[in-house]
């Protein structure tokens, strides 16, 4: 392979990485890719199922053969592209090789993870080498936590004037169409919460050395809602949940104030249930499996048995494909501030309401998420803050056309304006 590719997809024999395989098809169609993992056989096996589901012959696509046991693999991936989009997890694991691969190459590289302890080490590891090599490490490129981030970015852009906090409520819902399965996700995410549980505490040691810079002090503070609790114009139930969108989108907040100076926006998120009862026994749950996590035997519980501790939710099948795109997801992004010609001396004055919503989020939204955000760095780098850098995407893509693409890329997707 004499020609450098544009872009590979590393971890191509996956339930994730065969998706985007199948989306890059359309998304990636004008740039030149390759697939990359550690089995050539399996490798080839996946371009023969994608190209029969499409009816095109897919031979000609460059396999890579890389394992991240071997770092000399690894390394010689990484020099045959611009960018490495990487569905290899529990990145806890496997992520470190292939970014410092990539960083040492010159390659830019982004991922799925949702995995806040390896994120916020590869922060601090390797942005400033990032910076000088001039290479973009973004994770996250996946329904956590695209929409989020992209969320705040579009509540911003159509509010007129400052934008002082935003609060996310999240609904979900599904209607199945194979009754016999009522798994929504892959256990390999199960695998990945369950490790982040584990070490919740070196989780908090790295956010306090990534986040030491005082941020100022801002009025009105916005305060984290509890208890359960409704929100006007929505019906169901909502709590505060813990995922990586929120240390995201504050990720990206700080890097705005620190480097652009720009005043940094306030950010909750919450998750919606259709009763009271599941929303307010939520955070007792989650101590519970919290708890589990920290000793090795039930540990490893958790990590045999995902369907019966999330009540069928997640598998090591993962979902059905007809179950899929029977999910979707809603997310109403409520932003108050003031406008152009009030001071910031008395309340806000002002509300936004946007909303983005969608089906298959665990999926479908990923896969063609994580191959935009690729295509846009292809193509709109020069958009993006700096010369490089190991980034949150809200910081890494607010000055780029990455909504526009991701309506264009995604079916069904909507980004709207409910209320101005």
């Amino acid at each position: 392979m004499a020609e450098k590719l544009d872009a590979i997809i590393f971890g191509a024999t996956g339930f994730t990485g065969k998706i985007v395989v199948g989306d890059a098809l359309e998304i990636l169609k004008n740039f030149k890719w390759g697939i990359a993992g550690r089995n050539e056989g399996k490798l080839q096996q996946v371009l023969k199922e994608v190209g029969e589901k499409v009816g095109k012959d897919l031979s000609h696509i460059p396999i890579i053969v890389a394992d991240v046991s071997d770092e000399t693999s690894i390394d010689n991936m990484a020099k045959k592209c611009k960018i490495v989009l990487n569905c290899c997890g529990p990145y806890r694991f496997y992520g470190e090789t292939v970014v410092n691969a990539c960083v040492a190459n010159g390659t830019h590289h982004i991922d799925i993870s949702g995995e806040p302890q390896y994120i916020d080490k590869m922060q601090l590891k390797y942005n400033d080498l990032a910076e000088e090599k001039g290479v973009y490490v973004v994770s996250s490129c996946a329904f956590e936590s695209i929409p989020t981030e992209m969320g705040v970015v579009f509540a911003e852009k159509n509010f007129p004037g400052t934008l002082n906090s935003v609060e996310l409520f999240w609904e979900t819902n599904v209607n199945y169409q194979d009754p016999s399965s009522k798994a929504i996700l892959n256990s390999g995410t199960w695998d990945s919460a369950v490790y982040a549980m584990q070490h919740v505490c070196e989780m908090l040691r790295l956010q306090f050395k990534l986040n030491r810079q005082r941020m100022p002090s801002q009025r009105p503070k916005l305060g984290m809602k509890l208890l359960p609790h409704k929100s006007e114009g929505l019906d169901t139930y909502f709590m505060p949940f813990p995922n990586t969108d929120r240390a995201s989108v504050l990720r990206s907040q700080r890097l705005s104030y620190v480097l652009e100076k720009k005043r940094p926006i306030q950010f909750e998120i919450y998750k919606g249930f259709k009763s009271y009862w599941t929303a307010f026994t939520l955070p007792f749950y989650l101590f519970f499996l919290m708890v589990m996590a920290q000793f090795s035997c039930t540990r490893n519980l958790l990590l045999k048995h995902p369907k019966y501790f999330t009540n069928g939710l997640m598998s090591a099948e993962g979902p059905v494909p007809a179950n899929r795109k029977s999910l979707e997801f809603s997310m109403t992004f409520k932003g108050k501030g003031w406008t152009k010609d009030c001071p910031e001396s008395v309340p806000p004055n002002k509300e936004v309401v946007v909303r983005i919503s969608g089906n298959d989020p665990c999926y479908g939204f990923t896969s063609g998420a994580l191959l935009t955000c690729a295509k846009v760095i292809l193509q709109e780098h020069k958009n993006m803050p700096g010369s490089g850098g190991v980034i949150p995407p809200g910081f890494a893509f607010a000055k780029t056309q990455l909504i526009e693409e991701l309506i264009r890329n995604i079916s069904g997707l909507k980004f709207e304006v409910v209320k101005t």
